[in-house]
């Protein structure tokens, strides 16, 4: 934190909410079991720095920043040779957890720790950018939306790409904005330096491009810095940021067909069959299998993530499950995820705080641009799942919302204070179930199933309650429905299978059911007994039968497990 602008007391409160940030992680990580994509993601750092292999799976999803990230604390530790044999990322996250000889408990904690660190990182940045703008106690308020946001506690504990992108961009944005207000070489650097982790994090992070060219010509424009100057600058801050890409990407070079994963063939996106651009199917066949690239397998997978953001993907919203994404679901998951407090906060700051954002508009656009990029991009795809990708729009948020310390009478910070406890209050009801938080416009998180599932509350994250639910009862053997990536035989559930989505990654023959999803049968009969079912499987997400389970929801759950899995007992 910047030096001299804090009094001693303003200093003791800013490590007070870094604590309780730090406090409510730990609580949500030591209860969440692994997450749907964390088993993908776990131990792809170590398999790539025990191998070099630049070729696993996971490459063509993500870049590949999270994974050494997750796998800091993993180093040190001695794993079976066999394990990285693998090319398939879910065994080799399989294996790390549960076939390691370590307790996959602490295999988890260690992989998640990393992004704990980071999210204490993103509250200094946020702390010191709020301040430069607005002052210390604007600074100091925007700590406190960022340190008991359920979001942010609840991926701050997570081992996935999503919270990595959103405190890269958001650190990207603050060192591009100093470097318009000051033109130095640690400015330029700096913004190259996380333009590049940004990009490394995850394939949003492609808003700073648009990003960065709007803030900097409108620098231009309010005689900040002359066009040829900053496009002198601007190509340098590129320059910096694929050099670090590349070295990244170990200094991989060659062509995309020979350094993508194996197994996974792209030839027919290359030619333009599956991308819709025939016209140019032979010029994208020679980029694919001819032309030698650096990082090679990057380019892949940005071409890889932009043809699966247009495809169908099955979404549920106010109780019909659609096959694509709607336009405004963005908008409604950041409206029913964030506390109403916040809410009303931040449209008093935009109501009666006005002339303090216009007079720095620089400044503003810095804050605000982002947000609408971000909600632009995911409300034209269909790849949006939940918050998660939009967690990059939350730091801004604060440090908008941050500024209502600033207002002028005694009425408005009385309403501020007064909203801000109910916001701090949000959180600890919250608590240890932040994945699944819902406001009260969604009906609070236990009645929020009814209008979302998926990410925003169900992500395999209760499984271990259950289980304790379970030795509890006496229940030997339950009939389980499950949304998430790990058996529930490797948490020592005991279970009868009724259908759950078919690419998951513990079903009986995956690798065939995956390449053959539109030939699985789902038996979706009535039963009797004890069942358990994850709310998005109760609606029917991901099967291929939607009303499958419309039976069960004539019945009445005699117990939930967090927000995410639903216990019936029917005679």
């Amino acid at each position: 934190m910047p030096s001299g602008k804090y009094s001693n007391p303003q200093k003791a409160l800013i490590l007070i909410l870094i604590f309780f940030l730090v406090a409510q992680t730990l609580a949500g990580m030591l209860h969440n079991s692994v997450t749907w994509d964390e088993l993908f993601f776990i131990g792809q750092g170590k398999a790539i720095f025990s191998t070099g292999y630049m070729r696993f799976i996971i490459l063509s999803d993500h870049p590949p920043l999270s994974y050494y990230l997750n796998s800091i604390f993993l180093i040190p530790l001695k794993f079976d040779e066999k394990t990285w044999d693998k090319n398939e990322s879910f065994k080799i996250g399989n294996d790390v957890l549960f076939n390691s000889g370590y307790n996959y408990k602490t295999i988890l904690f260690l992989s998640r720790l990393p992004f704990l660190l980071l999210s204490v990182i993103g509250a200094l940045y946020l702390v010191r950018w709020a301040t430069e703008l607005y002052g210390a106690k604007a600074g100091i308020a925007a700590l406190f939306f960022y340190s008991f946001n359920p979001a942010i506690i609840a991926y701050s504990g997570v081992a996935t790409a999503d919270f990595t992108a959103a405190i890269m961009i958001f650190i990207a944005t603050y060192h591009f904005w100093r470097y318009v207000l000051e033109q130095s070489g640690k400015n330029i650097l700096f913004s190259g330096i996380f333009f590049g982790l940004a990009q490394l994090s995850k394939i949003t992070a492609f808003v700073l491009l648009p990003l960065f060219v709007i803030i900097g010509l409108t620098a231009v424009y309010r005689k900040k810095i002359k066009f040829k100057l900053f496009m002198r600058h601007l190509i340098a801050i590129f320059l910096i940021a694929f050099v670090l890409m590349w070295a990244f990407h170990k200094f991989q070079f060659g062509t995309m067909q020979e350094s993508m994963p194996v197994g996974q063939d792209y030839s027919n996106l290359a030619r333009g069959k599956i991308s819709g651009l025939p016209l140019l199917s032979d010029q994208l066949l020679f980029v694919y299998d001819k032309l030698p690239l650096p990082m090679p397998v990057y380019f892949g997978m940005v071409g890889q993530i932009f043809y699966l953001s247009s495809q169908e993907k099955d979404n549920y919203l106010f109780g019909e499950v659609t096959s694509k994404s709607v336009w405004y679901m963005g908008i409604l998951s950041l409206l029913l995820k964030t506390p109403i407090p916040l809410l009303i906060i931040l449209a008093m700051v935009l109501i009666f705080n006005k002339k303090s954002l216009k007079q720095d508009k620089l400044a503003a656009l810095s804050l605000v641009a982002p947000i609408i990029l971000i909600l632009v991009v995911f409300s034209a795809n269909n790849k949006l799942s939940g918050i998660r990708h939009l967690l990059a729009i939350f730091p801004f948020i604060f440090i908008l919302a941050g500024s209502a310390a600033n207002l002028k009478t005694n009425m408005k910070r009385l309403i501020v204070y007064s909203l801000s406890f109910l916001y701090l209050l949000s959180a600890a009801l919250a608590a240890p179930y932040y994945l699944s938080y819902m406001n009260i416009l969604a009906g609070g998180p236990g009645n929020a199933h009814k209008i979302m599932v998926g990410a925003n509350i169900d992500q395999g994250q209760d499984i271990l309650e259950l289980r304790g639910f379970m030795r509890q009862n006496n229940i030997g053997r339950i009939k389980l429905s499950y949304w998430g990536s790990v058996d529930p035989k490797n948490y020592g559930i005991d279970y009868e299978y009724i259908p759950s989505p078919y690419f998951q990654p513990w079903q009986n023959d995956y690798t065939h059911i995956a390449k053959s999803g539109n030939n699985v049968l789902e038996d979706c009969s009535e039963r009797k007994g004890w069942i358990a079912i994850s709310v998005t499987n109760l609606h029917g997400v991901h099967l291929k039968n939607k009303s499958c389970y419309d039976w069960l929801k004539k019945y009445e759950p005699v117990h939930r497990i967090g927000y995410s899995i639903f216990v019936y007992y029917i005679n």
